[in-house]
Order: C-alpha cells, then sequence, then structure tokens
C-alpha cells in the first residue's frame, strides 16, 4: 500500500466519483477505516472493469446483431419479403432466433454460427451428462460405504451390548473369586510363615532328622522292601520244618534261616521303633 497521505487522497477521489456531486459523509481518519476504504475501492475498481468490458462485449455483439439483422432486412427486401410483410408467426421465428443467438452467445445470426453453438450445448450437454454419471457412480459408492459402515457400527454395538451383558452377569462370580483369590493368598502366605518358624523350632531343638517328613517316607518304603524279603523267606523255613529232624546238614540250615528270620524282625521292629518316634 502506498503511503497514508497518498492513500487517503485516492479514497477521497474515489468517493466523491461515487457519490457524484453530492457531498461525501465525514469518516474517521485511522488506519483501520483507511484500509477498510481502500480494499473497498479496489474491489468496485476491479468490478467497474469488468462490467466495463462485458458493456463493450455486450456493444460489439448488439453492433454485430444488427449488422445482421440489416444483412438479413435487405436479404428479405431482396426477395420482396421486407419485415413489415411478415406474418406474427414470422416475426415471432425471428425474435425467437434472436434471442437464441443472444442466449447462445454466437457471434452472428448465421446458419453456422447456430450449428456451432449448438455443437458446443451437445458438448457441455455430454460432459455434463459423464459428469453426473460419474458423481452417481461416486455416490453409490458412498452410499454402499456408508451401509457397510452401518452394519458394522451395529455389530460392534451388539458385540458391546452382549460384553456389557456377560460382564453384569459375571461380575458378581468374579468378585467371589476374588475374594477367594485374595483369602486363598493370604493363608497360604500364613502357612509359608508357620513353615518357616516350624523349621526354625525343628533347628533349634535339634530334633532328629530321621523323624522328618521325607525321612518317614523313606523308612516306610525300606519297611515294605524288608516285609517283601521276608514273606519268601518264612515260607523257604516252613519248608524246612516239614524236613526229617535226623538231617544235621537240614538242622545247619534251619539255624541259618533263623539267623536270618531274627535279623530281618530286629530290623522290621527298629524301622517301626522310629517311625513312632
Amino acid at each position: 500500500m502506498d503511503t497514508l497521505p497518498g492513500v487517503t487522497e485516492m479514497i477521497q477521489v474515489w468517493l466523491e466519483k461515487v457519490f457524484g456531486g453530492d457531498s461525501v459523509p465525514s469518516y474517521e481518519l485511522n488506519k483501520r477505516t483507511i484500509d477498510t476504504l481502500y480494499r473497498l475501492m479496489k474491489l468496485n475498481e476491479s468490478k467497474d472493469r469488468d462490467t466495463s468490458l462485458v458493456i463493450d462485449d455486450l456493444r460489439q455483439k448488439t453492433e454485430e446483431y444488427n449488422s445482421e439483422a440489416r444483412r438479413l432486412e435487405n436479404l428479405l427486401k431482396k426477395i420482396n419479403l421486407p419485415v413489415a410483410n411478415l406474418s406474427q408467426s414470422g416475426i415471432m421465428s425471428l425474435r425467437t432466433l434472436a434471442n437464441v443467438a443472444l442466449l447462445m452467445q454466437t457471434k452472428d445470426v448465421s446458419e453456422t454460427s447456430y450449428l456451432l453453438a449448438l455443437q458446443h450445448l451437445h458438448d457441455e450437454l455430454y460432459k455434463t451428462s459423464e459428469e453426473l454419471k460419474r458423481e452417481e457412480r461416486i455416490t453409490q459408492t458412498l452410499i454402499e460405504k456408508t451401509k457397510s459402515a452401518i452394519h458394522k457400527y451395529n455389530c460392534l454395538k451388539k458385540a458391546a451390548e452382549d460384553l456389557q451383558e456377560q460382564k453384569s452377569k459375571q461380575l458378581p462370580e468374579m468378585e467371589k473369586r476374588a475374594k477367594e483369590s485374595g483369602f486363598l493368598h493370604n493363608k497360604a502366605k500364613e502357612y509359608k510363615e508357620k513353615i518357616i518358624r516350624f523349621q526354625n523350632e525343628l533347628v533349634k531343638s535339634k530334633a532328629d532328622p530321621s523323624i522328618y517328613h521325607g525321612s518317614l517316607i523313606k523308612n516306610s518304603e525300606e519297611l515294605q522292601a524288608l516285609k517283601s524279603q521276608l514273606a519268601p523267606l518264612k515260607s523257604k523255613l516252613q519248608t524246612y520244618h516239614s524236613l526229617p529232624p535226623d538231617f544235621s546238614l537240614t538242622k545247619v540250615k534251619i539255624e541259618e534261616l533263623k539267623q536270618e528270620l531274627a535279623r530281618l524282625e530286629s530290623e522290621l521292629s527298629r524301622r517301626i521303633d522310629l517311625m513312632h518316634m
């Protein structure tokens, strides 16, 4: 923008031109007012130039139409058919042709200009029709996508409602299980502390490791093994009892078996005593 005094002068000249002989209303001289008036002035000048171009174009077309009208009038006179002799229908047709020429903005009213204008309209109609079809295809695609989106939304909404319903049904059970889980966790912690305390008490009391649960289980297993070994020996001993007493070798064997049996019974008693300690 020019300097403020120069712009103010330009605005003042423009306002005087706009109001003509009337006095220009007073206005406040500040930057905001000057900027607003400056934009209005530029916009008005731009519109004036556009309007002037349109007026010049219309004047030129008017001259061309008048020239064509004179040419047609001369042609009608040459064939002894002046405009004054035309019928009402002929005059209406002539006016219709003139209006069509104005509407289609033809260069003149010749047949070629009409045909070119009609071809131009046909091309525009074809383009508009293709554009309309393209817009219809896009609209149809959008409609299908919208239907699909609505369907998905309804499915998701139904799934959300089902989940909410399941949550409402399962919430009491989940809360119950959470309480039970907390209870079991506390009990496990309590038992763990007791185990540690009992282990410390066992260490302090210097308890024999043989009475521990693991040792007792091992002794029980060994006891069962001894019982298994003892059963066939008893059976064998019973067989020797049926032998004649006069065989010295048999007596020796029986004594050996008795000693073995006594040893096993002693071991069995010791194991039983350990389990009852």
